[in-house]
């Protein structure tokens, strides 16, 4: 099925003379190889071209991403869950995918409960930044009168704690 684009602003300025007097483009793109243009003046004459292309392979358009399978979020759980009850932590535990939206939390027992909040906003800036957030603390805290003082009005929690899975 053909997909159309059009610019409606430009078609309703050109029907009711609000715009100068100029092209009108409808593109009409299909999945074959070859697409067609029509060209509409204002004087109403019409014109119209194919052109034909050669469509790149589709998966060359995009990158691929590791995305963490759910047994994969319950192992890293599984893990920092181990990790927090040997030290005695009583933590939020978030597990995101790349775009930091959380795929399980934990929140165990005794932690205060904005630590929920605080651990998915690690997550998600961990996740976003692809570094660990302590770094970005780092970064952000005063050391010898130097800092990035504009990361501390940006949404993200600039706080240790948070640290991307990386796939080697």
């Amino acid at each position: 099925m053909p997909l159309l684009f059009l610019c409606i602003l430009c078609f309703i300025g050109s029907s009711f003379s609000f715009v100068p007097p100029g092209q009108i483009t409808i593109k009409t793109i299909r999945n074959q190889s070859s697409s067609s243009i029509a060209r509409m003046s204002s004087s109403g004459t019409t014109t119209s071209t194919t052109t034909t292309t050669t469509n790149p392979d589709p998966m060359s358009l995009f990158q691929t991403t590791p995305v963490l399978t759910s047994a994969a979020a319950q192992l890293a759980l599984s893990a920092a869950e181990q990790c927090a009850s040997t030290h005695g932590y009583k933590v939020t535990i978030a597990i995101s995918d790349p775009g930091g939206t959380p795929l399980l939390v934990k929140r165990t027992d005794g932690a205060f409960p904005a630590s929920y909040e605080i651990a998915v906003g690690k997550a998600k800036t961990a996740a976003s930044f692809r570094k660990a957030t302590g770094a970005l603390e780092d970064s952000a805290n005063v050391v010898e009168g130097r800092s990035r003082a504009a990361l501390l009005s940006a949404p993200f929690v600039l706080m240790r704690g948070g640290v991307p899975i990386v796939v080697e």
